[in-house]
């Protein structure tokens, strides 16, 4: 019950974040950006064109067989060139086995994601690299099939990709292959601020909403809540 009455405090914040993520932004709307050479995925959107920015994200995130959550979050006084200084954001989650894809490196198992878990992933649009504090970012969820669920903090993608090279692999080749799995993903993903975190969930529906900070550079940028629903079959 504890968890439910979070989910309910979460859901009423979120709507908070739905006016900020969108309420400031339509006077800065431009053009949609063309098509990258990716199939299905956008160049990313020019500065202050924070709804370009979303759909360039979503179709990201699906080019990968990620689910977008239901709406996207923003923080504000977090960057610059846009109205109040908002960063946009964009959260998904993919059921186990994951990811689905034909890109093979030889000795290595690159399924991240196993069977019964669900990878909830956050990407913002604009940050700047990578800071050395990656903490601050959480999921909180819920399997209302089997009753599990919890608060689960979210790491950078390094602890994914690391993840990714079984303990096999020498000692000598293993900073090769993390950075191989590394450029995959990045080529058609913003750098800055991305998190991610697989979640033992079981099967079933999950609810789950995404929430809390990313540094950009000196600033602290808190993000408003966004919730999503998946099916982990």
């Amino acid at each position: 019950m504890t968890l439910l009455r979070r989910f309910t405090t979460l859901t009423a914040a979120a709507t908070g974040s739905v006016a900020l993520a969108f309420g400031f932004c339509a006077p800065a709307v431009a053009a949609p950006a063309p098509a990258a050479d990716l199939p299905g995925i956008q160049q990313a959107a020019a500065p202050g064109d924070l709804l370009g920015a979303y759909q360039s994200t979503v179709e990201a995130l699906r080019g990968f067989g990620m689910e977008p959550f239901l709406f996207p979050t923003a923080a504000a006084f977090c960057g610059d060139g846009s109205t109040l200084g908002l960063v946009p954001a964009v959260a998904g989650a993919m059921p186990g086995p994951w990811p689905k894809t034909n890109v093979t490196i030889p000795g290595l198992d690159l399924t991240a994601v196993r069977s019964g878990q669900t990878m909830f992933t956050f990407v913002p649009y604009g940050l700047g690299s990578e800071s050395r504090n990656t903490a601050g970012l959480q999921v909180a969820w819920l399997n209302v099939s089997n009753g599990r669920g919890g608060i689960t903090q979210m790491g950078p993608l390094a602890d994914i990709f690391r993840a990714m090279v079984p303990a096999a692999v020498p000692a000598e080749l293993r900073q090769q292959a993390e950075r191989a799995i590394q450029d995959f993903f990045f080529a058609a993903l913003p750098v800055g601020g991305i998190r991610a975190v697989p979640v033992d969930t079981g099967r079933g529906t999950v609810l789950a909403a995404v929430f809390g900070s990313v540094d950009n550079g000196n600033r602290t940028c808190f993000f408003l809540p966004t919730v999503g629903i998946t099916s982990a079959p």
